[in-house]
Parts: structure tokens; C-alpha cells; sequence
């Protein structure tokens, strides 16, 4: 299960971790000594094509000249960077992580003490209890993007809103929290039982709960927190790890720090993932669905303001045993070419209007992994929405991500 966090400002915390990290030398860039680890990963995007239809009504002015409806070109998804200190015989951890793109900030920045395999305490900024998905590291994604309802149990979870006009809709939670959590593992005869146990503001990452001794993003809340758990029996048998989640973010009457604005954050969500190994066939599969609702009353009149649903169902399917037959076990090891494809289904419906919203996508996927260092994803998605305003538009996309890591 994942970890992550933070504890002091986020305006000094980066440049902190930032020197250390440029301190390091870069011949041991990785494992710097026994308990330093340092670890980083970029992400570039080649958009070879995406449908754009959504512009066809534009025209240039004065020349009328039509918008051009598709997308063709490159960009940086994601940069970071991190490292995990280990000290007192490592039962005490430091952990830190930065988001570099577009602008820096923390993603990550905790203190764990671990006093047993069955019990870890962390406090900071960290992943919240979530779907498996949403615990993975970025870096080590099967497809290109996250299923839509992965990242809306948690963003939904936390503060981020549906209203343009509330302050929580720009809120971006990175699928993490400032709080408290404890984890911990059990190893069984045939597999291992974890846990991951949190409460924290409910806010997302970097929006902290203050008072006036030191305004942040809420100056009152009246003693609520969110709270979430995972719950995981990992590698049955060697074959299956089933997994599921549940949380709870009550807040009522909270200040903004502007001292005049008043808001409720209301929202429950669960899931359930499942990931089965196939022995001898290099195949896995995964499926997950989960649920929420946003029950702020944003707009005071008596409806849910957002109830979304979805799952995923995945197959992978690992090419090194058919295609390098006979080559040496290092070359297999170290080169990895693997198939993909995914079936997702994301459904939202504001306001109890009974005119939901639906939307399905195919994601076929090719990708080539050489050790850790380099990771080649070409993702083809086939989108198709269902919604009683408008009709379908043509906004299927083919991507292809080159991956770098430390």
C-alpha cells in the first residue's frame, strides 16, 4: 500500500527537498547510502492525434477562417521527484516528494515510525486510503491514464467540486490529504492481510485547516475530519489480491479564510478491486467499482449535488516468455513488452434530474519497459459519451508517453 505526506509550510518545504536532492551525487542517484533513497521520474506526452471536434463551430475573425478540430503535438505530463530517509535503526522514516511540472509543489512529505511489519504511524501529507489504481505510483501506471472513477473517489472524496462558482472547484487533491494514518501488514499461510487506516482535513493536498493563528485555505471546522480505510488480502495463493475501500468527509459550517464565505463538505464513496495472476500465461486481470455521492447541498435545494458510479476491467498481457524464448534470463529481465486493454465505465447524474450521464472507453495499449529506466506506452482510446444535452463528439485519442526514471 501506498505512502506519502507533509508537515511544515508548503512554501518552504519544496526548497528544502529540492537541496537535498540536488546535494546528492549524481553516480548514486538511486540508493545513496543504506537508508537514503532517492527516486524521480519524467513523463513526456506525444500527442499523435486527438479528435477535437468540439471546435468545429469556431472561426477566426475577420477571415472566418475554421478552427482546426484535431490535436497534434508534445508536452510534459508529469516530473517528480523524491526520497526516503530512514534513521534510529530504521524505524523512523522521512518521506518526500515533489511536483515539478507547471509549477512546484508538494505532493508528499511525512515522518513514519514503524514499530512492526503490523503497525506503521505516519503523519503528514500523504495518499489517502483509495482503490489500488489509485495507490499505484505514477511511474508504474499500466495505461497512460487512470480510469475517470479512480481519481473521482478521491477527488470527490475530499473537497474538489462540481459548481463553478464554489471555491472548491479549482481544487486539485493529487489523491492526497494532510493527516494521520496508520498501515500495517500480516503475513497468512497462503497470502498477506494489510490495512490503511486515516483521518485527516478532507481538503487535498497543500489545503490546510488553520484557524487565525495561521490562516490557510479554512479558519473553523468544527472538530470533523475525513476518514478512510483500506482493507487488502494481497497474493492469495500466489494468484489473486482483492481489495476495498470506504470514506467518510463531514464537514459543517467551515470559514474560508476570507472570513466570509460559510460551506459544508459532505461525501461518502467505496470500492472494491480485484487483480488475478494466471500461472503460466503472463496474463493479469483487474477489475474495480466503486461509488460516491457529493451531498454538500451546494445550492440549498434538498438534492444530492453529485452521485457518480463506475467500473474497470483490464486485461495484460506479458509478451516476454512468447517472444524471447530460449534468450538468456538477464535479457528477459531486464526488457519487458507487455499488451494491454481496458474497459472502463464512468456514470454522474446532478441534482437527483434522473438524466445521467454516461461514459465508456476502450484503451488499447502497447508498452516497453527497459529495467526501470525507460518506459515506452502507446495508448489508443476510444471514447463514447452518453448525455441528453448533446450528442457524442469525436474526441478519441491516440498517445504515445516516453518515461525516464531514476
Amino acid at each position: 500500500m501506498a505512502t506519502a505526506s507533509p508537515l511544515r509550510r508548503p512554501r518552504k518545504s519544496p526548497l528544502f527537498a529540492l537541496a537535498l536532492l540536488l546535494a546528492v551525487p549524481a553516480a548514486r542517484a538511486y540508493d545513496v547510502t543504506d537508508t537514503l533513497r532517492v527516486y524521480g521520474h519524467a513523463q513526456f506526452w506525444f500527442t499523435v492525434v486527438e479528435q477535437m471536434e468540439e471546435a468545429e463551430e469556431l472561426y477566426q475573425f475577420p477571415s472566418r477562417d475554421a478552427a482546426a478540430t484535431y490535436t497534434t503535438g508534445f508536452s510534459i505530463n508529469r516530473a517528480r521527484i523524491g526520497a526516503r530517509q530512514l534513521v534510529l535503526d530504521n524505524r523512523v522514516s522521512l518521506n518526500v516528494q515533489l511536483r515539478l511540472e507547471k509549477s512546484t509543489s508538494l505532493l508528499d512529505l511525512n515522518i513514519g515510525l514503524h514499530l512492526a511489519p503490523w503497525l506503521s504511524l505516519y503523519i503528514g501529507q500523504l495518499k489517502v486510503p483509495a482503490p489500488a489504481e489509485a495507490l499505484t505510483p505514477a511511474s508504474e501506471l499500466d495505461f497512460i491514464f487512470r480510469p475517470r472513477i479512480t481519481e473521482s473517489l478521491v477527488d470527490f472524496s475530499l473537497s474538489r467540486t462540481t459548481y463553478p462558482s464554489s471555491l472548491f472547484y479549482s481544487v486539485h487533491c493529487y489523491l492526497r490529504d494532510m493527516g494521520l494514518a496508520l498501515k500495517g501488514t500480516v503475513d497468512i499461510t497462503f497470502g498477506r492481510l494489510g490495512y490503511f487506516l486515516m483521518a485527516g482535513n478532507g481538503l487535498g493536498a497543500n489545503q490546510f485547516i488553520s484557524g487565525r493563528a495561521k490562516p490557510e485555505y479554512i479558519l473553523t471546522n468544527p472538530g470533523q475530519l475525513f476518514y478512510g480505510l483500506r482493507l487488502e488480502a494481497a497474493d492469495l495463493f500466489y494468484l489473486l489480491t482483492i481489495g476495498g475501500h470506504a470514506a467518510v468527509n463531514w464537514h459543517d459550517n467551515m470559514v474560508f479564510n476570507s472570513g466570509r464565505k460559510v460551506v459544508d463538505i459532505k461525501r461518502i464513496a467505496a470500492s472494491g478491486d480485484a487483480t488475478l495472476h494466471l500461472p503460466g500465461t503472463g496474463i493479469r486481470l483487474r477489475g474495480l467499482y466503486g461509488r460516491g455521492d457529493i451531498r454538500d447541498d451546494y445550492d440549498d435545494d434538498g438534492r444530492i449535488d453529485l452521485r457518480y458510479s463506475g467500473w474497470e476491467c483490464r486485461l495484460l498481457w506479458h509478451l516476454n516468455p512468447l517472444l524471447f524464448r530460449g534468450m538468456p534470463d538477464s535479457f528477459r529481465q531486464r526488457h519487458r513488452f507487455e499488451l494491454g486493454v481496458r474497459l472502463a465505465h464512468y456514470q454522474q447524474e446532478w441534482n437527483e434530474s434522473n438524466q445521467p450521464v454516461t461514459q465508456k472507453d476502450w484503451v488499447l495499449a502497447v508498452t516497453y519497459q527497459l529495467d526501470k529506466l525507460l518506459k515506452l506506452q502507446l495508448n489508443y482510446m476510444n471514447k463514447h459519451t452518453t448525455d441528453p444535452a448533446q450528442p457524442d463528439l469525436d474526441d478519441n485519442l491516440l498517445l504515445l508517453q516516453v518515461q525516464g526514471s531514476l
